[in-house]
């Protein structure tokens, strides 16, 4: 055992030799001095790393020991490739195996010690996850390989998110809120979809296929001729998508200036459903204070968000996101003036003003009589007056979260700016990619990792698993789940 220490330990002198040397050998640019040294500084590593595992396997230890109630011996050793940030390195290690039961499997012993998983250390993990929670896998693979000169395979990767994903939501359930608290607590909901995998595409793409270059350029005609797409109906939805139900959480401060804020702003989301959402909102909001500060809930219009709101925050102030009623304004105004005209800009500037200025019962009165205006017959009129009643009938319903005179006079949010940031950063630009189909279960724990990342709270969630020391690698990725999402009726 000792033999094997002095080997480690040469290997590590050899390899600070090559690098003290580099400078003396390299006459090319400092490009190339700088990708040698890397390269390098990586073997020196890897050597480091071999001489450290092996002073950790030959530790003192007892022979035989108990774990879970059962008796191991140290009876044989086992040698298998370990990844590392600086590499592949090969690990030699004692293993235990179970009095008069040689088949079961070995205990890993070193490796539990050292919180190892899968072949992987906990870095390696980290770093891989990190990146797929920013961008998609086969890039994340890459900027991986392009820094530590390797990189896990494609299967592994997906292990790998699967694992530390299935971690995360317990971390932010756990977490503390922030330390830099203000005294008004907001909450705002909002959603966004992501395209699932269908069962008619996850069979398709189970299927042999064909690479592109030995189709050629007719055969894929040919296909594409055989396969014709069908135009979508109405009602259908084009992405197949899931919705993400995201809720933000932060606090106003009170300062000689007014409100200051958001402080503490930390993100939450799930695919499950938008009640799974509001029972994790309430927890944190809890934790933050919610019973004892005054709260804002703002949001869009969607019924379901305010139906929750009334279960779970029934003591906070409301507020229909102001962004959302101009929308609904300029729809209106369509109805009744040219698109782009000058008269329709003086329309909307002209209720919107009244609306900050608390008239909403004017602006309420004005769109019912340009409703009985509009003729029952004639073209386009029907649609026009349709719309125009939603609208009408949406005011009336959500006049009382419409207070947004009496909001902006005590300096407190009126628009959901932080809620439509979130699901854009949080859902879009992971989720939402060219050819992108996600698996159920693995988007709910790439979507928990995202919330992680954006909250800037991945170092603590890194220290949180290297404390534990417990994270395990299936021997598989979870299996593929299809969404299969319901037509509009």
């Amino acid at each position: 055992m000792a033999k094997s220490i002095e080997v480690a330990f040469a290997e590590v002198e050899e390899a600070w030799i090559r690098v003290r040397r580099l400078p003396d050998e390299t006459v090319g640019s400092l490009w190339t001095f700088e990708r040698d040294l890397w390269t390098r500084i990586l073997a020196l590593g890897r050597a480091l790393m071999s001489l450290f595992l092996a002073r950790r396997a030959w530790a003192l230890r007892p022979t035989v020991y108990q774990r879970s109630g059962a008796t191991y011996e140290l009876v044989e050793e086992r040698t298998s490739e370990l990844g590392t940030r600086f590499g592949k390195v090969s690990f030699t290690r004692p293993v235990g195996r179970r009095w008069n039961r040689p088949k079961e499997t070995v205990d890993l012993v070193v490796d539990r010690e050292l919180g190892l998983a899968g072949g992987f250390s906990l870095g390696v993990m980290m770093a891989v996850t990190r990146l797929c929670a920013q961008m998609a896998f086969a890039a994340a693979r890459d900027t991986f390989r392009e820094t530590y000169e390797w990189a896990p395979s494609p299967r592994a990767t997906l292990r790998m998110v699967d694992a530390v994903g299935g971690e995360a939501r317990a971390f932010l359930e756990q977490a503390p809120p922030p330390d830099d608290e203000g005294e008004i607590l907001v909450v705002q909901v909002d959603a966004k979809g992501a395209p699932m995998i269908s069962t008619a595409e996850y069979e398709r793409r189970r299927k042999p296929h064909r690479r592109p270059h030995v189709l050629g350029r007719h055969g894929r005609r040919l296909r594409r001729k055989e396969r014709p797409r069908k135009r979508r109906t109405k009602g259908k939805k084009s992405k197949n998508a899931k919705m993400a139900v995201v809720g933000v959480i932060y606090t106003l401060k009170r300062t000689p200036d007014g409100l200051e804020g958001p402080a503490g702003k930390r993100v939450y989301a799930t695919f499950e459903s938008h009640e799974a959402l509001f029972i994790w909102l309430r927890r944190e909001a809890d934790k933050r204070g919610y019973g004892r500060k005054p709260t804002m809930f703002l949001a869009d219009g969607y019924d379901t968000i305010w139906r929750l709101q009334e279960k779970y925050f029934a003591d906070a102030e409301v507020c229909l996101d102001w962004y959302h009623i101009v929308e609904k304004l300029w729809s209106a105004g369509e109805c009744l003036h040219a698109e782009g005209s000058r008269e329709l800009g003086e329309w909307i500037a002209a209720q919107t003003k009244k609306l900050r200025n608390g008239a909403v019962d004017a602006v309420i009165r004005l769109l019912r009589a340009e409703l009985a205006t509009i003729p029952k017959t004639g073209p386009g009129n029907k649609g026009k007056r349709e719309r125009l009643g939603d609208i009408v009938a949406h005011l009336v319903k959500n006049r009382h979260r419409m207070r947004y005179k009496e909001m902006r006079s005590r300096d407190l949010d009126i628009g959901t700016g932080a809620a439509e940031g979130a699901v854009r950063n949080l859902v879009g630009i992971r989720f939402d990619g060219p050819g992108m189909r996600w698996s159920r279960e693995r988007s709910e724990r790439l979507l928990h990792l995202r919330c992680i990342l954006l909250n800037g709270q991945w170092a603590e969630f890194a220290a949180h698993l290297a404390r534990r020391r417990d994270v395990k690698l299936a021997a598989q990725p979870i299996p593929t789940q299809i969404h299969d999402a319901k037509a509009a009726a």
